[in-house]
């Protein structure tokens, strides 16, 4: 189970960063193609994002009950 909390801490860490771009304004390209996606201003961009950070942090939690389990 290690090795399986190592990789949700890198997910989880990549979910925080797009989160976090996404949290600055940002639009990511893959997601503005899609009709749900395409005419978004930049405040539901940075609610999109904040609840993306929010979700990575669950993420984390599994990981670390992952480590504590071993």
């Amino acid at each position: 189970m290690n090795g399986f909390s190592i990789l949700m801490f890198i997910f989880a860490t990549s979910v925080l960063l797009t989160g976090l771009y996404m949290f600055t304004g940002h639009k990511l390209g893959i997601m503005t193609e899609r009709p749900a996606f395409k005419n978004l201003k930049i405040e539901e961009w940075k609610n999109i994002g904040k609840w993306t950070m929010i979700s990575s942090i669950f993420i984390y939690l599994l990981a670390i009950i992952g480590l504590f389990i071993e």
